[in-house]
């Protein structure tokens, strides 16, 4: 395998900066927060007695639940990490839309960017997010304009 292979690099596609964001934003309030939810809900509950049925199933009801809560703490953990590998100013403003649901104004405040600034950073910080998330796991949210 070459670097190349390793990296993604063989795709001179163009990426489609609106449509990627869509599909960015489209992941982070949906699939994100239901991992986030899964991550931190137990699996575990307790064991009532009373009326206890035998169950024959083949699956472990428990230890389905347990990977499941595993491999979504773990996806979140490589996206909070593709988050935090943006620079600073992306990052914020990744976070304060996306996470934080941070206003116009309060994004402008806490950055000190103007509004079309904050959309232009944003619109990078989405795509780069993409790349990123992309390159480690088997989630791809780019898209690419038609040739």
């Amino acid at each position: 395998m070459q670097l190349s292979d390793l990296l993604n690099n063989n795709d001179n596609r163009e990426i489609d900066g609106k449509k990627t964001r869509l599909k960015v934003t489209n992941f982070m309030e949906n699939q994100y927060q239901q991992l986030k939810y899964l991550a931190n809900t137990s699996p575990l509950q307790s064991v009532s007695y009373d009326n206890i049925q035998v169950q024959t199933s083949q699956s472990n009801s428990i230890e389905d639940k347990t990977i499941r809560q595993l491999q979504a703490k773990e996806y979140v953990r490589i996206i909070d990490d593709c988050i935090n590998s943006l620079d600073d100013i992306k990052k914020t403003i990744f976070k304060g839309k996306l996470i934080d649901y941070l206003t116009s104004y309060q994004l402008e405040e806490l950055t000190g960017y103007s509004e079309r600034q904050i959309l232009r950073i944003s619109n990078n910080a989405y795509v780069e997010f993409a790349q990123k998330l992309k390159l480690v796991t088997d989630i791809d949210l780019l898209e690419y304009k038609e040739t």
